[in-house]
């Protein structure tokens, strides 16, 4: 498995690598299935992830879906080039909460916690 899972401010983070592709995402499946049945926010961390394909992004957005499901968010971070142009030409940078990396992130998340 080509990940490292931590928590941060309560958040639960998925840092990839690499690729997050249909064999990484095949090999994750039971993973991905646990992940789904958090009761906290998720962040995909995509730094340093060079390419993604659509079952990377399918399993991006299956967890999206279960996290909306029960009012809680994912939100991806650190998108590269590729990564970046794939979200927007499907318009996922307007449906999930993209930040630049894990530090921007951590900060627009707190102001809006402050300003609840």
């Amino acid at each position: 498995m080509q990940n490292d899972n931590y928590i941060i401010n309560n958040d639960f983070v998925i840092k990839l690598h690499d690729e997050f592709d249909a064999e990484l995402v095949k090999s994750m499946r039971d993973e991905l299935e646990a992940l789904s049945e958090l009761t906290t926010n998720i962040v995909v961390d995509l730094n340093d992830v060079r390419f993604i394909d659509s079952s990377g992004i399918g399993a991006i957005v299956f967890l999206y879906k279960r996290m909306l499901a029960k009012g809680l968010n994912l939100s991806v971070v650190g998108l590269g080039i590729q990564p970046a142009e794939l979200f927007e030409m499907l318009m996922l940078d307007k449906t999930i909460n993209c930040y630049e990396s894990i530090e921007n992130y951590l900060l627009k998340t707190q102001a809006i916690k402050t300003a609840s």
